[in-house]
């Protein structure tokens, strides 16, 4: 475990709870989880645009939200430390993710993460054996991160986490453009500069270059496909992290399709 100030613990406190959280007491042990859920749900990124925010300025929020989360959950059933810090010697830089952008979550071990999990009563290394009642999960279609968390297969902890660290996998549409010759790096410049002087940034790059006549209907969706193609299966964190095996993922997928051809309109 990370060495935790008392300083740490009260500005992660303020993520979550308000600039009136107070580190002494029992109240935010018994709210953690709650109140991260629903601060993860208010900044997630795909949100920028019902909620008239830049998508980057939600990624940044969303990555403090999570971190918060990890520094109060190794205090959650601890004593919350005393003022002085330490002198220690500077953490080494952690490891990432492979192929992971500058910035991501440090990867941990499978082990690792189980013990971690363990502590905050959770169990992303048990192997669900299926027992869930197809009548159990939403009665909708889901992806596959969905069905993994509502079947019981990972916490909602490593929910959250995958969707921010596939979004992290996805690669600019403003560089798609450029690689493809449909756009030159000025003209990227310029779309950003003049959705920034109209306020327009909840409005998504492709869309607003549409707009701006920069970029055809047709070439739009062309880069979006590619970007999607790009971007690393979700399926992808579970495995590298040890909430489930390689060899599940065709058995969990078999299951998923079965439970979405069920809600085919």
């Amino acid at each position: 475990m990370l060495q935790v100030t008392l300083e740490d613990v009260i500005a992660a406190g303020r993520v979550l709870f308000g600039p009136a959280f107070r580190a002494e007491g029992q109240g935010w042990r018994v709210d953690l989880k709650t109140t991260y859920r629903r601060r993860a749900l208010e900044t997630h990124p795909d949100r920028a645009r019902s909620v008239g925010r830049t998508e980057s300025d939600l990624v940044a929020e969303f990555r403090r939200v999570a971190e918060a989360y990890r520094v109060l959950s190794q205090l959650a059933g601890g004593p919350v430390p005393v003022p002085a810090r330490p002198a220690v010697p500077p953490r080494p830089a952690p490891a990432r993710h492979r192929g992971a952008a500058d910035g991501a979550p440090p990867a941990e071990a499978p082990a690792a993460r189980a013990a971690a999990a363990a502590k905050r009563g959770e169990a992303p290394g048990h192997r669900v054996r299926y027992s869930i009642h197809p009548e159990s999960l939403p009665r909708r279609k889901l992806r596959l991160a969905e069905y993994l968390y509502y079947s019981g297969r990972v916490p909602w902890t490593a929910f959250v986490e995958a969707l921010a660290w596939q979004r992290r996998q996805r690669p600019a549409l403003g560089r798609i453009a450029v690689d493809w010759g449909f756009l030159d790096p000025e003209d990227v410049g310029r779309i950003m500069e003049e959705r920034r002087l109209r306020d327009a940034h909840a409005v998504p790059f492709g869309e607003f270059a549409v707009r701006l006549g920069y970029l055809t209907s047709f070439q739009l969706l062309a880069i979006l496909g590619r970007q999607l193609r790009l971007q690393r299966r979700i399926g992808e964190f579970f495995v590298e992290n040890g909430f489930i095996d390689a060899g599940d993922l065709d058995e969990i997928r078999r299951r998923l399709t079965r439970h979405n051809a069920r809600w085919v309109r």
